[in-house]
């Protein structure tokens, strides 16, 4: 009971975390790309791509659900990032990076004679993916260490990936799944040091870039 209960809620909010890409496509519509990446969404697409499977090997249907929206979800906006990206170089070399490292993925899996040997290359592989992901907001981090100002952080957010990745710590921990339990402690981690940041700069007298710039 306690693990359906940990596993529906660590559902819950990732699909909130996957749906907070809605709100970079909507700025990308209005404004264009900007200064916008699409390496996340690439990021993502492939991390998801990978537990996807790791879930199928493992009759794991929370896994195989939530990788499979959040893999449909970030495809989208892959699709609709390259809609209205004035240049579409850059698209085409994320794609084709991806592409490329999940054929690798998928033949040497193939390769794979024993099962669990195919799921721990997938649950490592995915781990390298969701840790690199997870650790992408520190160098947002340490612009707002310089400027003393955390508005350029979103404070719900990052709560919600603090509680999305303890909850999926502890899911792996129910199931015994060293390869669920490590990425999502490193990724509670680095989610409470953006809740701890955020909160320290929060009220503090912010210092502009230029003044950052100055001072080196």
């Amino acid at each position: 009971m306690l693990e359906f209960i940990v596993s529906k809620v660590a559902t819950l909010l990732t699909i909130g975390m996957f749906s907070s890409g809605i709100h970079t496509v909507q700025q990308i519509r209005k404004k264009g790309t900007g200064n916008i990446s699409v390496i996340p969404f690439g990021a993502l697409a492939a991390g998801t791509y990978l537990w996807l499977n790791y879930g199928i090997l493992n009759s794991d249907s929370n896994l195989v659900f939530v990788n499979f929206l959040g893999f449909v979800l970030n495809c989208t906006y892959i699709l609709l990032y390259y809609w209205y990206a004035p240049s579409k170089t850059v698209v085409y070399k994320t794609v084709g990076v991806l592409l490329l490292g999940l054929a690798f993925c998928h033949v040497y899996s193939s390769w794979q004679y024993n099962v669990y040997h195919t799921t721990d290359f997938l649950g490592m592989v995915g781990n390298i993916v969701t840790i690199a992901s997870f650790a992408s907001p520190l160098i947002q981090l340490r612009l707002v260490v310089e400027t003393k100002n955390s508005e350029s952080m979103s404070f719900p957010l990052a709560v919600m990936m603090l509680a999305q990745c303890i909850m999926w710590w502890w899911y792996g921990y129910l199931k015994s799944d060293f390869y669920i339990q490590f990425p999502n402690f490193c990724g509670s981690f680095l989610g409470l040091t953006q809740v701890v940041v955020i909160l320290k700069y929060s009220s503090d007298e912010p210092r502009s870039l230029n003044d950052v710039m100055e001072s080196v």
